[in-house]
C-alpha cells in the first residue's frame, strides 16, 4: 500500500476510534486536487457527497439539497473560494467516523482576507494537510482520544420525546421550547414523539417551519415508526389521524384545528408570527437550532422568549447538548462553530454608564484579521441583532471594501457595531441602464432601487451611506446608545460628503419610530412580504446635501401619492401598527367632512362615502383613537379588508356591529379634528 493510502487509512482509523469527524485538506492545482479526491473516493468506497465544481466523472450536489441527510464522506471544492455557508451547512451531514476532504489552492489569495482567516484557523485544529509536490505529513496521534463505544447515548433524546408528548397530555398553555446545536437528534425526537402521539390516539399534529426541507428529518423518523402504506415526505395521513406540514403564512391565515402544533427552526420565523401562533394554539412545541449555519438562535432567545413569558408564563424549556451523530469534542464541530463565529459570545455583557465618556472607532480589516477575539466579539453582536446572520456575512465583513465598520465603546468594552455600505456615485449611462431595467449593480441596494422602482433616473449618481446593520448589545437597549451612534454616523457621512444616509429593513412600528425620531423619511416600501421575516422592507433616508434634499423631497412626495393605492391592493396584509407609523409622515391637508354626517347618521351607504373616509384617514392624527379603533379603521378604510375579515380580526358578531363600531370611530375622529382646528 502506498504512503498516501496508508495516511488516509490512519486518518479514518483515528476518526472511527473517537467517533469524530476529520478534515483532510488537499492543497495544489485543481487537476491534482481532483485526482487525489477521486483516489480517496475509490479507496474508501463509501457513500459520499461532492459540493462545488467537480470532474466530469463526478456528480456534484447543491449543499441545500443534502440538509437532513447523512454521509460518511464529503468533498468540498474550496479551490476558488471558501464558501462559509456551504461548509457550515454541509459539514453537519457527516456522521461520526466520517471524513471531509477540502480542496484548496497551493496559495490562498492575499486579497481574500476571509480565506486567509480560515486558512489560519484550520491550522489551529491539527487537521492533516497534503500539499502537491511536498513530503506527506505524519499523523500526530499524541492527542488522540481513547477509543470509545460508538453506541448512541439517547438518554437526552428520550427526555425530549417525553417532554414533547407531555405538551399534549399536560396542562394547556405550557408550550415547550426545545433548543440544541446540530447533530443532537432534535428533529428526530420531534418525529418520534409525533409518531408515538398518533399511536397513543392523538388525531391531528401540524408541523410548521420556514420551509418544507427543514422538516425532512422529522417526517423521516415519524415514517420509520408508523410505517404508512404510502409514505410521503411531508405528510402522514391514515384517514383519521395525520401529521402534516403547513407553511407559516397558510397556518396564520387559516388557523386549522390540531391537537399539537410543532414549530421547527422557530428562530428563522418572525417573532410576530410566533406570537400569533402561541396565542391561538394552546399546545405548542417550539424547536430551534441554537448555533448553526442558519445563523444563531440567540436572537430568538432574547427577543421571543421574553415575550413568551408574558403570553404563557408557565412555558417550559429543554436543551439537548449531548451529540448523537458524533461524539463530544468533535474537532470539525469546534472548528465550524468557532472559526465561523457561530457560537455564543464568550464575553460577559458590557457595562454602560451614561455619566462616562463613550468612544467611536473605525475598525480596519487588518485589526480583525490579527485580533480574532475582537472579530468574534464584533460579529457576535451582529448575530444577536439579526437572526439571519450567516457565515457569508463574516466573509463580507473581511472582504467587502465598500463596507466601513464602526464600533461604539466605553472603558474598552464593545457596546455596539454598525456597518456602513457606500453606494451610488455611478455614471449617467449606468444609471440609464438601471432605470431601463437592463442592468443590476451588486451592493447598491438603495441607490439602485430609487433609480429603478422610484423612476428617478439619476438617483444612483448620488452618494449614499447605507446603514447595513446597526447592533447595540441587547442588554443596553433603550438607553439612547443607538441614537448617539447614529448622530456620530450622520456627522461622519456629512464629513465624507455623502448626499444621503439611509437604511433598508423589515418594517415594524418600533423600527420605523426609531428612524423617524432621527429625522429620516420613508421613501419606498416593498410590495411583497419577506418569506423569512414576515415583514415588508422599507427604505428610509436623511438628506445630507442640497441635491440630496431635492431628490428626497421628490421621491417622498411620490411615495405619499402611491401609498393609499398600495394599501388597498398590494399592502392589504401589512401590520396596522406599521401603517400608523407611515401615516405619521404624511403631509396633512384640511378637508370637508360635511358629507360624512349622512354616513354616520345612517343615511348613506359606506361605499358612497369611502373616498372621503380615505381622505380623512390620510389627513388626521389618529392618536385620539384606541388601538382597536385605529387598527379597524386602517384595515377597513385604507386596506380595503372585507367586512367578514374585519369581523373575524376584531371578534365582532357581524357586519352591522362592525359598521356601528366604524361609524363611532369616524365620529370621534371628526370631533377631534374640529377641536384641534379650533385651537389653531
Amino acid at each position: 500500500m502506498n504512503a498516501f493510502l496508508s495516511l488516509l487509512n490512519d486518518i479514518k482509523d483515528l476518526s472511527r476510534s473517537a467517533n469524530h469527524r476529520q478534515i483532510l485538506r488537499l492543497q495544489g492545482d485543481l487537476a491534482w486536487c481532483y485526482q487525489q479526491a477521486e483516489v480517496i473516493i475509490r479507496q474508501l468506497n463509501e457513500p459520499y457527497f461532492w459540493c462545488g465544481p467537480c470532474p466530469s466523472a463526478i456528480k456534484a450536489i447543491d449543499y441545500k439539497q443534502i440538509l437532513g441527510q447523512e454521509t460518511s464522506l464529503l468533498v468540498i471544492n474550496a479551490h476558488q473560494q471558501f464558501d462559509g455557508n456551504q461548509f457550515a451547512a454541509s459539514e453537519g451531514t457527516v456522521r461520526g467516523g466520517g471524513l471531509i476532504v477540502l480542496l484548496s489552492p497551493s496559495e490562498v489569495p492575499v486579497a481574500d482576507h476571509f480565506y486567509q482567516y480560515i486558512h489560519s484557523q484550520l491550522s489551529l485544529y491539527g487537521f492533516v494537510t497534503i500539499q502537491q509536490d511536498h513530503t506527506l505529513p505524519t499523523l500526530d496521534n499524541s492527542n488522540a482520544p481513547e477509543s470509545i463505544s460508538n453506541e448512541l447515548n439517547l438518554s437526552q433524546q428520550a427526555v425530549a420525546i417525553s417532554a414533547i408528548m407531555k405538551t399534549v397530555s399536560g396542562h394547556r398553555r405550557r408550550p415547550l421550547v426545545l433548543t440544541a446545536n446540530r447533530g443532537r437528534g432534535k428533529s428526530a425526537a420531534l418525529g418520534i414523539a409525533a409518531a408515538q402521539l398518533l399511536i397513543s390516539g392523538v388525531n391531528s399534529i401540524i408541523v410548521c417551519a420556514p420551509n418544507k426541507q427543514a422538516t425532512l428529518t422529522l417526517f423521516k423518523h415519524a415514517n420509520l415508526l408508523l410505517q404508512p402504506q404510502q409514505p410521503r415526505p411531508f405528510e402522514i395521513d391514515n384517514g383519521k389521524q395525520s401529521i402534516q406540514f403547513i407553511a407559516p403564512d397558510t397556518l396564520l391565515a387559516e388557523k386549522p384545528k390540531c391537537d399539537l402544533l410543532i414549530i421547527d427552526e422557530a428562530a428563522a420565523l418572525p417573532v410576530a408570527t410566533l406570537e400569533a401562533l402561541v396565542i391561538h394554539y394552546s399546545r405548542v412545541v417550539f424547536s430551534t437550532t441554537q448555533h448553526g449555519y442558519e445563523g444563531s438562535g440567540r436572537g430568538f432567545a432574547l427577543r421571543f422568549q421574553k415575550r413568551l413569558g408574558e403570553i404563557a408564563p408557565q412555558w417550559r424549556s429543554l436543551h439537548l447538548d449531548t451529540p448523537i451523530r458524533w461524539s463530544e469534542n468533535d474537532p470539525v464541530e469546534k472548528f465550524s462553530l468557532n472559526a465561523l463565529c457561530l457560537t455564543k459570545s464568550p464575553f460577559a455583557p458590557p457595562q454602560y454608564s451614561p455619566k462616562q465618556k463613550i468612544e467611536f472607532e473605525i475598525l480596519n480589516r487588518q485589526q480583525l484579521m490579527t485580533n480574532t477575539a475582537l472579530l468574534r466579539e464584533a460579529f457576535s453582536l451582529l448575530v444577536l441583532a439579526h437572526y439571519q446572520t450567516k457565515p457569508s456575512d463574516l466573509d463580507n465583513l473581511l472582504n467587502d471594501h465598500s463596507l466601513t465598520i464602526f464600533v461604539i465603546k466605553q472603558n474598552q468594552h464593545l457596546l455596539g457595531v454598525t456597518l456602513i455600505n457606500a453606494e451610488g456615485n455611478l455614471d449617467e449611462q449606468l444609471c440609464s441602464d438601471i432605470w431601463h431595467g437592463t442592468r443590476r449593480i451588486p451592493g447598491n441596494l438603495v441607490a439602485q432601487s430609487l433609480t429603478f422602482h422610484s423612476a428617478c433616473k439619476l438617483a444612483a449618481t448620488h452618494l449614499f451611506a447605507r446603514v447595513q446593520r446597526i447592533a447595540i448589545h441587547p442588554t443596553l437597549h433603550h438607553q439612547g446608545l443607538g441614537k448617539q451612534f447614529m448622530a456620530y454616523l450622520t456627522n461622519w457621512a456629512k464629513e465624507q460628503q455623502f448626499d444621503h444616509i439611509c437604511a433598508s429593513f423589515g418594517a415594524t412600528a418600533d423600527l420605523l419610530s426609531f428612524w423617524q425620531q432621527l429625522s429620516f423619511n420613508t421613501l419606498r416600501i416593498g410590495l411583497s412580504k419577506d418569506a423569512s421575516s414576515g415583514t415588508y422592507s422599507v427604505i428610509v433616508n436623511r438628506a445630507l446635501s442640497q441635491r440630496g434634499l431635492d431628490l428626497q423631497q421628490k421621491i417622498n412626495q411620490q411615495f405619499q401619492q402611491q401609498l393609499p393605492t398600495q394599501l388597498s391592493r398590494q399592502l392589504q396584509e401589512i401590520e396596522p401598527s406599521v401603517v400608523l407609523s407611515l401615516l405619521a409622515e404624511m403631509n396633512k391637508q384640511p378637508g370637508d367632512h360635511s358629507i360624512m354626517t349622512s354616513y354616520i347618521q345612517g343615511n348613506l351607504a359606506y361605499e358612497f362615502i369611502e373616498y372621503a373616509l380615505i381622505d380623512l384617514m390620510l389627513n388626521c392624527d389618529l392618536s385620539c383613537l384606541s388601538e382597536q379603533q385605529q387598527f379597524l379603521a386602517i384595515q377597513k378604510i385604507l386596506q380595503n379588508n372585507s367586512w367578514a375579515d374585519i369581523c373575524k380580526k376584531h371578534h365582532l358578531t357581524g357586519k352591522n356591529q362592525a359598521q356601528r363600531y366604524l361609524k363611532d370611530t369616524i365620529k370621534q375622529l371628526i370631533l377631534y379634528k374640529e377641536e384641534i382646528n379650533e385651537i389653531r
